[in-house]
């Protein structure tokens, strides 16, 4: 009996170390897996701003340049009386370039009558209408001599508008006003173009002169 009994001893102990040692190589592979930390979840995409159209800033301008001064009038003696050049507005309003002196225009004291304009009827014809009221003009005086005439050759006083000579002033006129032109240059003077029976015509605006 003691015999059987070791026996059946020993396969119980054989059967249990057989089915022991899958067990715990199980538990152990089982323990490990549990202990290995779980992978940290991928962090989510941040979500972009949506595009926002920028319009661009308007270009900054330049501040505009401080106005001139007026110019002062300009008096030009001549024995007791005073020849005075005024500013011409319309003409630093058209343009600030150019020299100084033809910014400047004869103060209109008295009417002055052109000759010689039926020679220049085309010219006038570009600047004034018939029918119409009479047209305003400034005109350049410069000098000259006589066209034509008995007098032909002798100094006179040229009238030009827009460049283009229109007539010229008496001999009288030309010798009343020949030291203004003489001493400032080429001078510059309100008129008027019109048109009558003896075709276009031109009247100045000149200085009160003796």
């Amino acid at each position: 009996m003691a015999g059987v009994a070791t026996t059946v001893l020993m396969w119980i102990l054989t059967t249990g170390v057989i089915l022991a040692v899958p067990f715990g190589i199980w538990w152990l592979v089982d323990r490990a897996q549990r202990q290995t930390p779980a992978p940290a979840p991928a962090p989510l995409p941040t979500p972009r701003a949506p595009l926002v159209a920028v319009t661009p800033a308007a270009p900054r301008r330049a501040p505009a340049p401080p106005a001139d001064p007026p110019t002062a009038p300009v008096p030009v003696p001549r024995g007791s009386r005073t020849l005075t050049v005024v500013p011409d507005p319309r003409r630093q309003a058209a343009s600030t370039d150019e020299p100084t002196d033809t910014d400047e225009i004869l103060a209109p004291e008295r009417e002055v009558v052109v000759t010689r304009e039926e020679d220049h009827q085309d010219v006038l014809a570009g600047h004034h209408a018939p029918g119409r009221p009479p047209t305003s003009v400034t005109v350049e005086l410069c000098s000259s001599t006589v066209s034509r005439g008995k007098y032909r050759g002798d100094y006179a006083v040229e009238v030009r508008l827009d460049g283009a000579r229109v007539g010229e002033l008496t001999a009288t006129m030309s010798a009343r006003y020949r030291h203004l032109v003489d001493l400032a240059g080429p001078v510059r003077c309100r008129g008027v173009v019109d048109h009558g029976s003896r075709g276009f015509q031109v009247d100045l605006r000149l200085p009160d002169v003796v």
